[in-house]
């Protein structure tokens, strides 16, 4: 939002420079995204102030939310706005009907209007700083209103309203032009304000076109409502639209300001077009208003929290600063929640206030005291922890992604849409980690850093069977790029599929799962540089080379490696059990086996294992070899297999015993031949 300082001054009568103005609301959770000092004709020396407002401050959306900040922050008085009555001259010929969702909708009838007369200096000055355009003088004056208190207002062209007014939900594919000529087709879901044969506005959002204001208006009828904020949110995002309106209505407008808007409104319009006024209609569903809660605050526990040693007088003004109502009770101070604060609901808000308003600097700051932990640190932490060790690093991407991005890992097309995404590219919820911590890689490629180990813990979302949705806890890596950075004395080495198994190997083994790779065949993984990653015959991950379709889509050039673990599917091995290191020497063989290039290596070390016995301790595949003295389709893999009994030396014969096991079920089970 962005405003001028002198504006604000009408509502607190500040005396500090506009750059310890902007340290102050920064500090207070209003960050200033930068100011700019100019000299107004109208009001002199000013500046311009831009502030960032967080979703949960609708109240901060005006001067007056604004001011009301400031006066507390520097302990002075807040002014309410100036409001002159304008008598009713006229009847008004409008009856006005409201539902549940709009409990509160207040209008007025104006009648005889001048629109060729100019808008007020003032107000075109500011709508200009606060990067509004000009329109006409009504709609300059309501734009004007919704800058200054917060509460949005619009104004039908009265002669164009075809019988009275009424808040309602739309017909299911009824529709409406827009104020910007776009029509829409509406949903149940969408509410609307209407006359007697058709949709005159968007509730919340925008007005309609048929019904606008133009400069050969003659009468308006001027309408500011409460309209419930979950109603709202949204709706402006799936037509593709984000106003003024719905940018407050969604977070929550003062139900108590309408009145207001309205009397100030109709103040300026007869300043500026004149006009005969009927009486202000007020017509609301009283049961359906929000209740304001209340809620107390314990002094000792704020002082706890917060280190600080606040009195109860102290606090006390601060909640009264923000127009809470306190009261003393004993070491409670039982406050009223206002209308305009609807982020203020249990006594933690309340104490994060007082926090904020003493100041996050003038807060005592004390070193944590140790405080030893003997839990057990959680699986996802032992991973990321494995995963930093070997020289990842953790990213954290959103959960929506673009559907061109899903489409590329989930070739089945079963896309779970967002009803209201955040934007265009983030329609679809994901199915995998990858599309994210792909296009993270990319980012990362195009500000030059080629090589890259990242991981991300999160979740994934499929649809079940019932058609309901799974959520799948997984951690996802990428690899891409060299192992080092390139030096005088050494060569880098380009990371392969065998550096990420490697990597998994290593997590598999600290967390004690036993895990085999199997050879998979994938619309997004490479075929033949591709693994599903299996333990006690359960799939619990994928491993592999990036598609290259993949690749050519996004553009790149080199190969890059991801994998994906089911967190739930990791059984970790609950203890640790200890065991007496043996005392007799070991005994070692290497065998070489010649094999089909189809057998993988995870057979044979099965096969071998199933044969070696109970005192095999470690066995190792350190030579695969094709070429010469190899028939053409074979491979030689070689392994060193080490033996170590727990009560006697073995001697040759206990080894070569196990050793004519093993090569003669090899040899039945895959053809094997032993290598001499």
């Amino acid at each position: 939002m962005q405003f001028s300082k002198n504006w604000l001054k009408e509502f607190v009568d500040i005396n500090i420079t506009t750059e310890e103005l902007c340290e102050q609301l920064t500090m207070a959770g209003l960050e200033v995204d930068g100011y700019k000092s100019f000299k107004s004709k109208l009001t002199g020396q000013d500046a311009i102030i831009n502030l960032d407002i967080t979703p949960n401050r609708g109240d901060c959306f005006s001067i007056l939310g604004v001011a009301r900040e400031v006066a507390v922050l520097n302990n002075l008085k807040l002014k309410q706005p100036s409001v002159i009555t304008i008598s009713s001259t006229v009847d008004s010929p409008t009856n006005i009907s409201v539902c549940s969702e709009a409990p509160r909708y207040v209008g007025r009838y104006i009648k005889d209007v001048d629109l060729s007369l100019k808008t007020p200096a003032l107000v075109a000055e500011r709508l200009k700083i606060s990067d509004h355009r000009l329109i006409d003088p009504v709609v300059d004056i309501t734009n004007y209103i919704l800058l200054e208190l917060g509460q949005p207002l619009h104004a039908f062209d009265h002669d164009k309203l075809e019988g009275d007014i009424n808040v309602r939900f739309a017909k299911e594919y009824e529709k409406l032009t827009l104020l910007d000529e776009t029509e829409i087709t509406l949903n149940t879901d969408c509410l609307v304000i209407a006359d007697t044969k058709r949709p005159i506005a968007f509730a919340g959002i925008m007005g309609g076109f048929d019904s606008a204001v133009t400069n050969k208006t003659k009468s308006i009828y001027l309408e500011g409502a409460y309209f419930k904020p979950q109603v709202i949110r949204g709706k402006a995002r799936r037509f593709g639209l984000q106003t003024d309106a719905s940018l407050r209505f969604e977070r929550g407008v003062d139900f108590n300001l309408q009145d207001l808007a309205i009397k100030r409104a109709s103040m300026l319009l007869n300043d500026s077009v004149g006009g005969k006024f009927g009486p202000l209609q007020v017509v609301e569903e009283q049961k359906s208003l929000p209740k304001q809660n209340r809620v107390s605050l314990n002094i000792n526990k704020t002082n706890s929290l917060l280190g600080s040693k606040l009195s109860k007088t102290k606090v006390k003004s601060y909640l009264n600063g923000l127009g809470l109502s306190p009261k003393i009770n004993e070491e409670n101070i039982d406050t009223l929640i206002p209308s305009w604060r609807y982020d203020l609901s249990i006594e933690a808000d309340l104490i994060e206030e007082v926090a904020r308003l003493e100041g996050y600097n003038e807060l005592p700051t004390e070193p944590f005291k140790p405080l030893l932990n003997n839990k057990e640190i959680s699986k996802s932490n032992k991973i990321s922890n494995l995963l930093v060790s070997q020289g990842y690093s953790e990213v954290i991407t959103y959960s929506f992604i673009d559907e061109t991005d899903a489409s590329l890992f989930d070739t089945q097309g079963n896309h779970l849409n967002v009803s209201n995404p955040i934007s265009q590219n983030m329609g679809v919820m994901r199915s995998s980690l990858w599309p994210g911590l792909l296009n993270t890689y990319i980012g990362n490629l195009n500000n030059g850093e080629e090589n890259q180990k990242i991981f991300e813990l999160g979740s994934i979302f499929k649809q079940d069977k019932k058609g309901g949705v799974r959520e799948i806890k997984q951690v996802g890596g990428l690899i891409a790029g060299s192992d080092v950075t390139p030096q005088w004395n050494q060569n880098p080495k380009i990371l392969d599929f065998f550096d990420l198994k490697g990597d998994l190997q290593a997590i598999f083994k600290n967390l004690r799962i036993d895990a085999s790779f199997e050879e998979t065949s994938s619309p997004f993984l490479h075929p033949g540089k591709s693994s599903q990653i299996r333990s006690k015959n359960k799939l619990i991950g994928w491993m592999g080379v990036i598609h290259p379709d993949v690749i050519n889509h996004k553009g790149l050039k080199n190969e890059v490696l991801v994998f994906a673990l089911n967190l739930e599917a990791l059984k970790e091995k609950s203890k640790i059990q200890y065991k007496n290191f043996s005392r007799y020497p070991i005994s070692q063989r290497d065998l070489a086996f010649v094999v089909e290039n189809r057998i993988s290596n995870t057979q044979i070390l099965k096969l071998i294992k199933a044969k070696a016995g109970q005192e095999l301790v470690e066995i190792r595949t350190f030579d695969v070899y094709q070429g010469e003295n190899v028939p053409k389709g074979k491979k030689s893999v070689a392994f060193n297999l080490k033996w170590q009994s727990r009560s006697k030396t073995l001697i040759d014969e206990d080894v070569d015993e196990v050793v004519k096991k093993i090569v003669n079920s090899l040899s039945k089970e895959i053809k094997a031949e032993l290598r001499s």
